[in-house]
């Protein structure tokens, strides 16, 4: 081996999620979801995981979408850092959740559907048909 040996920074996970709890010094508890379809049921369901990260100045608060990143272990429980506040709470209000955007509710579907790709046509003829009015 050669007396100079490169190491390589391996890639390392990042995560956005929402802070529940930012009670504790230079520690944010961050909430993070995600959609997972059920075994057996093959319902779509949303999973909840909570993660402690180090916050270095106390700049994360309640509410705020987060960015963390995965590294050392800092304590007993905490294996995250935080590496930006994407966006705080209260500002944007106006813009539409993740959960209810067209892109999202189409993954949802074909998750709980798959191989049924017409059923967005199918809720617009809907809608379309004439409604009789029982006289």
């Amino acid at each position: 081996m050669s007396a100079v040996e490169v190491r390589t920074r391996v890639k390392r996970k990042e995560k956005v999620g929402r802070v529940v709890s930012d009670k504790m010094d230079k520690t944010i508890v961050v909430s993070v979801e995600r959609l997972s379809r059920h075994r057996l049921y093959k319902r779509v369901i949303r999973l909840t995981t909570k993660f402690k990260a180090h916050d270095e100045a106390n700049e994360a608060h309640l509410g705020d979408t987060v960015r963390i990143e995965e590294s050392r272990p800092l304590s007993a429980t905490k294996r995250w850092r935080l590496v930006a506040i994407v966006q705080r709470a209260g500002e944007g209000s106006t813009d539409v959740v993740a959960g209810e955007e067209p892109e999202t509710a189409e993954a949802i579907h074909m998750a709980a559907h798959p191989g049924r790709s017409d059923a967005a046509t199918v809720d617009e003829t809907a809608d379309e048909r004439p409604q009789e009015v029982p006289a």
